[in-house]
Protein backbone atom coordinates (compact mmCIF):
# COMPACT_ATOMS: atom_id res chain seq x y z
CA UNK A 1 0.00 0.00 0.00
CA UNK A 2 1.25 3.48 -0.88
CA UNK A 3 1.42 6.07 1.87
CA UNK A 4 2.44 9.65 1.22
CA UNK A 5 3.98 11.77 3.93
CA UNK A 6 4.95 15.41 3.90
CA UNK A 7 8.68 15.85 4.36
CA UNK A 8 9.84 16.46 7.89
CA UNK A 9 13.39 16.32 9.27
CA UNK A 10 12.97 12.71 10.42
CA UNK A 11 12.62 11.72 6.73
CA UNK A 12 15.87 13.38 5.58
CA UNK A 13 17.74 10.13 4.94
CA UNK A 14 14.82 8.69 2.94
CA UNK A 15 14.69 11.86 0.85
CA UNK A 16 18.45 11.87 0.27
CA UNK A 17 18.37 8.25 -0.93
CA UNK A 18 15.60 9.10 -3.40
CA UNK A 19 17.33 12.31 -4.48
CA UNK A 20 20.49 10.34 -5.19
CA UNK A 21 18.40 7.93 -7.27
CA UNK A 22 16.86 10.77 -9.30
CA UNK A 23 20.32 12.12 -10.09
CA UNK A 24 21.34 8.68 -11.37
CA UNK A 25 18.10 8.49 -13.35
CA UNK A 26 18.85 11.79 -15.10
CA UNK A 27 22.56 10.95 -15.48
CA UNK A 28 23.59 13.89 -13.28
CA UNK A 29 26.76 13.86 -11.18
CA UNK A 30 26.18 13.15 -7.50
CA UNK A 31 25.50 16.12 -5.25
CA UNK A 32 28.28 17.20 -2.94
CA UNK A 33 27.77 16.88 0.78
CA UNK A 34 27.47 20.68 0.93
CA UNK A 35 24.73 20.66 -1.75
CA UNK A 36 22.85 17.92 0.08
CA UNK A 37 23.19 19.78 3.39
CA UNK A 38 21.83 22.98 1.81
CA UNK A 39 18.88 21.14 0.30
CA UNK A 40 18.04 19.41 3.57
CA UNK A 41 18.43 22.72 5.40
CA UNK A 42 15.90 24.38 3.10
CA UNK A 43 13.50 21.46 3.40
CA UNK A 44 13.91 21.42 7.19
CA UNK A 45 13.07 25.13 7.32
CA UNK A 46 10.12 24.78 4.95
CA UNK A 47 11.61 27.54 2.79
CA UNK A 48 10.87 27.92 -0.91
CA UNK A 49 9.65 24.39 -1.57
CA UNK A 50 7.72 21.51 -0.14
CA UNK A 51 8.25 17.81 -0.57
CA UNK A 52 6.04 14.76 -0.31
CA UNK A 53 7.56 11.29 0.01
CA UNK A 54 5.77 8.12 -1.11
CA UNK A 55 6.31 4.86 0.72
CA UNK A 56 5.31 1.37 -0.33
CA UNK A 57 5.31 -1.00 2.64
CA UNK A 58 7.46 1.54 4.54
CA UNK A 59 10.09 1.60 1.77
CA UNK A 60 10.78 5.04 0.20
CA UNK A 61 9.38 4.75 -3.33
CA UNK A 62 9.29 8.28 -4.72
CA UNK A 63 8.94 11.96 -4.05
CA UNK A 64 7.41 15.12 -5.42
CA UNK A 65 8.65 18.65 -4.85
CA UNK A 66 6.32 21.60 -5.21
CA UNK A 67 5.71 25.23 -4.35
CA UNK A 68 2.83 27.65 -4.42
CA UNK A 69 3.31 30.26 -7.14
CA UNK A 70 1.40 33.19 -8.61
CA UNK A 71 -0.18 34.52 -10.63
CA UNK A 72 -2.51 31.83 -11.83
CA UNK A 73 -5.28 33.98 -13.16
CA UNK A 74 -6.40 35.88 -10.07
CA UNK A 75 -5.14 33.18 -7.72
CA UNK A 76 -2.36 30.77 -6.87
CA UNK A 77 -1.06 27.63 -8.56
CA UNK A 78 0.71 24.61 -7.20
CA UNK A 79 3.86 24.15 -9.29
CA UNK A 80 5.30 20.65 -9.22
CA UNK A 81 9.04 20.76 -9.91
CA UNK A 82 9.74 17.05 -9.73
CA UNK A 83 7.82 13.82 -9.58
CA UNK A 84 10.12 10.84 -9.24
CA UNK A 85 9.22 7.22 -8.68
CA UNK A 86 12.11 4.84 -8.13
CA UNK A 87 12.39 2.30 -10.96
CA UNK A 88 11.54 -0.62 -8.65
CA UNK A 89 8.16 0.99 -7.90
CA UNK A 90 7.16 2.21 -11.35
CA UNK A 91 3.93 0.66 -12.60
CA UNK A 92 2.62 0.24 -9.04
CA UNK A 93 0.39 3.34 -9.08
CA UNK A 94 2.80 5.36 -6.92
CA UNK A 95 2.87 8.23 -9.43
CA UNK A 96 -0.92 8.23 -9.60
CA UNK A 97 -1.13 8.34 -5.80
CA UNK A 98 1.34 11.23 -5.73
CA UNK A 99 -0.64 13.19 -8.32
CA UNK A 100 -3.87 12.61 -6.38
CA UNK A 101 -2.13 13.74 -3.19
CA UNK A 102 -0.84 16.91 -4.85
CA UNK A 103 -4.30 17.58 -6.26
CA UNK A 104 -5.73 17.41 -2.75
CA UNK A 105 -3.07 19.85 -1.54
CA UNK A 106 -3.98 22.21 -4.40
CA UNK A 107 -7.66 21.99 -3.41
CA UNK A 108 -6.84 22.59 0.27
CA UNK A 109 -4.67 25.61 -0.65
CA UNK A 110 -7.36 27.10 -2.90
CA UNK A 111 -5.18 26.83 -6.01
CA UNK A 112 -6.65 27.57 -9.42
CA UNK A 113 -4.46 24.95 -11.13
CA UNK A 114 -1.46 22.64 -10.98
CA UNK A 115 1.43 23.28 -13.36
CA UNK A 116 4.47 21.18 -14.18
CA UNK A 117 6.91 20.44 -16.98
CA UNK A 118 8.77 17.46 -18.31
CA UNK A 119 11.59 17.21 -20.78
CA UNK A 120 10.40 16.69 -24.33
CA UNK A 121 12.48 13.54 -24.65
CA UNK A 122 11.27 12.01 -21.36
CA UNK A 123 8.97 9.50 -23.03
CA UNK A 124 8.26 7.62 -19.81
CA UNK A 125 7.01 10.73 -18.03
CA UNK A 126 5.05 11.87 -21.06
CA UNK A 127 3.37 8.46 -21.35
CA UNK A 128 2.52 8.55 -17.64
CA UNK A 129 0.96 12.01 -17.86
CA UNK A 130 -0.99 10.97 -20.97
CA UNK A 131 -2.27 7.92 -19.06
CA UNK A 132 -3.81 10.19 -16.42
CA UNK A 133 -5.28 12.49 -19.07
CA UNK A 134 -3.15 15.48 -18.10
CA UNK A 135 -3.71 18.27 -20.62
CA UNK A 136 -0.65 19.45 -22.54
CA UNK A 137 -0.17 23.22 -22.53
CA UNK A 138 1.69 25.03 -25.30
CA UNK A 139 4.47 26.76 -23.35
CA UNK A 140 8.14 27.38 -24.00
CA UNK A 141 10.65 26.83 -21.19
CA UNK A 142 13.86 28.75 -20.65
CA UNK A 143 16.81 27.84 -18.48
CA UNK A 144 19.84 29.83 -17.40
CA UNK A 145 22.60 27.67 -15.91
CA UNK A 146 25.20 28.88 -13.43
CA UNK A 147 27.77 29.12 -16.20
CA UNK A 148 25.61 31.85 -17.82
CA UNK A 149 24.93 33.94 -14.70
CA UNK A 150 27.63 36.52 -15.45
CA UNK A 151 26.31 37.04 -18.95
CA UNK A 152 22.77 37.52 -17.64
CA UNK A 153 23.95 39.88 -14.92
CA UNK A 154 25.63 41.97 -17.61
CA UNK A 155 22.38 42.13 -19.59
CA UNK A 156 20.71 43.69 -16.58
CA UNK A 157 23.40 46.26 -15.96
CA UNK A 158 24.56 47.22 -19.45
CA UNK A 159 23.29 50.43 -21.04
CA UNK A 160 22.53 48.87 -24.42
Amino acid sequence: MTQIRPYDPTLAQDFLALNRAVLVHYDIAPATSAEEARLIGLLDQGRYLSCEIAYVDEIPAGFATWALVFPAGAGMALFMKELFVAPAFQGQRVGRAMMAHLTQIAINEGCKRIDWQTDGDNTGARAFYASIDAPVVDKVSYRVTASDYDRFLNHGTSKS
